[in-house]
C-alpha cells in the first residue's frame, strides 16, 4: 500500500483505534493543510477568488471520476440532507403519487417524504428481511404511480449493500427515478452515477474530508427538465442580466442545484482526500476493506455476536453491524479505552477503512472481552 495511507498522516490515530468512519473519518494531516492553503488565498483578495475556482473545479473532475462522470453532473452544496430534501420539494406530486424508500435508510432519506404525505403522496416502505432488504422487494412496490424510489447504496443501519446497478435496469422500464445515497459507500467501494438518477453523498466520512459539503450527481438521461424548487445566484446563467427581475434561466447542468457559494475549506480538504483516494485506487481500497471485514465477521461469530452485517463480501462494504441492546454502553466504553465505534439503535457498528489493519482488529476484540468480563463481573 502506498505511503500516505500510513496512520501518521492521519490527526490523533497514533492516540486510537479508529472504527468510527460510517460516523466521520479521521482528519488527515493533509486536509488541515488544505485548510490552511484556503485561508492563505483568502488574503489575496480576487486573486484567492481565482485559486478557489481552480480547486473547485479540480474537486469537481476528481468527484466525477469517482463517480464515473462528468465535471459537469456535479453539484456541491451544504449537506447530503439539503440535496434530499430540495429533490423532495422539487417534484410536482399529484394525489395518489407515491414514492418507494425502505426501513433501513438513514432520517434524511425518509424524512422529506413523510412530511409530503400532506399533499397526498403515499410513501410506500419496503421492510427487511434479516437486515436486507432486495430489488425485488423493491420493486413489488413500484406501480404506475411511482415518482422515484429512494435507497442508499450502503445502509447506514445494517451495513447491507444493495445491487443499486440491477434496481436501476428494472426502474429505467418504469417511470421512477432512483435517488441513491452513497454517502455510506462513495471512497469505499465503486459507485457508478450513470446507474441512477441522482446520487448524493457527504464529504466527511469515507471521503476522508470535512464537514460542510454535499455532493450530488445529475445522471442528465432521465433529469434533464427536472428543475428544482429552490434557486440562487449560481443557479442561473446570467446573476446579472437585464431579465433578472422578470425571468429565471437555470444552467443545464448539475449547476442548476447550486444556490451559493460552498464551503471553501471543505472544497480545498476534499480536493486533497479524493486525490489520495483516485492514487490508491477504489478497488483496491474495497479490497482491503472486504478481507478486514471478513476477519471482524468471522472473530464475532466465533465469540457469539449477532452480526446484522451480511458475511458475502458482494452484500456489504465497510459497516459492520452487530446486535446489541447496549450498543450504546458498549461504544461508550470502548471509547473510554480508545477504541471508537458508533454505538445506538439497538446496536453498535465497526466500519473498517483504509488505515484500519489487523493490529486494530486485536485492539477492538480485546476492548470487546474486557468490557464483557466487567458486565459479567457486575452481574456476579
Amino acid at each position: 500500500m502506498n505511503a500516505w495511507i500510513n496512520k501518521k498522516s492521519f490527526v490523533g490515530l497514533e492516540d486510537c483505534t479508529w472504527f468510527y468512519n460510517g460516523a466521520e473519518a479521521p482528519p488527515l494531516q493533509g486536509c488541515l493543510d488544505a485548510v490552511a492553503e484556503y485561508f492563505n488565498y483568502r488574503g489575496k483578495g480576487p486573486h484567492g477568488r481565482e485559486n478557489n475556482t481552480k480547486i473547485e473545479q479540480a474537486c469537481k473532475v476528481n468527484l466525477a471520476r469517482l463517480l464515473n462522470g462528468k465535471p459537469s453532473d456535479i453539484a456541491l452544496l451544504s449537506n447530503s440532507s439539503e440535496i434530499i430534501s430540495m429533490i423532495a420539494q422539487s417534484f410536482a406530486f399529484n394525489k395518489g403519487d407515491n414514492i418507494v424508500i425502505n426501513d433501513l435508510e438513514f432520517p434524511s432519506g425518509v424524512l422529506p417524504w413523510v412530511l409530503l404525505k400532506q399533499q397526498g403522496l403515499e410513501v410506500r416502505v419496503v421492510h427487511h428481511k434479516q437486515w436486507q432488504v432486495t430489488v425485488d422487494d423493491i420493486m413489488e412496490q413500484v406501480d404506475e404511480r411511482t415518482r422515484l424510489v429512494m435507497t442508499s447504496h450502503v445502509s447506514y443501519l445494517s451495513g447491507a449493500r444493495l445491487d443499486y446497478r440491477s434496481l436501476y435496469a428494472q426502474l429505467k422500464k418504469t417511470n421512477a427515478l432512483l435517488l441513491l445515497d452513497a454517502t455510506q459507500s462513495l471512497g469505499a467501494v465503486p459507485v457508478d452515477m450513470n446507474e441512477t438518477d441522482f446520487v448524493v453523498c457527504s464529504s466527511y466520512k469515507w471521503l476522508l474530508s470535512l464537514h460542510g459539503m454535499g455532493i450530488l450527481g445529475v445522471n442528465q438521461a432521465r433529469t434533464a427538465e427536472f428543475q428544482p424548487r429552490a434557486i440562487g445566484w449560481r443557479s442561473v446563467h446570467d446573476m446579472f442580466g437585464s431579465e433578472r427581475f422578470e425571468s429565471v434561466k437555470f444552467h443545464e447542468d448539475a449547476r442548476r442545484f447550486e444556490l451559493g457559494y460552498p464551503s471553501y475549506a471543505t472544497v480545498y480538504a476534499t480536493r486533497f482526500s479524493t486525490d489520495l483516494l483516485l492514487e490508491h485506487g477504489i478497488d483496491r481500497i474495497e479490497q482491503h476493506i472486504l478481507k478486514l471485514g471478513s476477519k471482524v465477521i468471522d472473530r464475532l461469530l466465533i465469540c457469539g455476536y449477532e452480526v446484522m452485517t451480511p458475511k458475502d463480501p458482494d452484500n456489504r462494504a465497510g459497516n459492520i453491524s452487530v446486535v446489541a441492546k447496549e450498543g450504546e454502553a458498549i461504544a461508550r466504553y470502548l471509547s473510554e479505552h480508545n477504541v471508537y465505534v458508533w454505538g445506538g439503535d439497538g446496536r453498535f457498528r465497526i466500519s473498517i477503512h483504509v488505515f484500519n489493519d489487523e493490529e486494530d482488529i486485536d485492539k477492538l476484540f480485546h476492548a470487546l472481552e474486557s468490557f464483557n468480563n466487567v458486565r459479567e463481573s457486575a452481574i456476579k
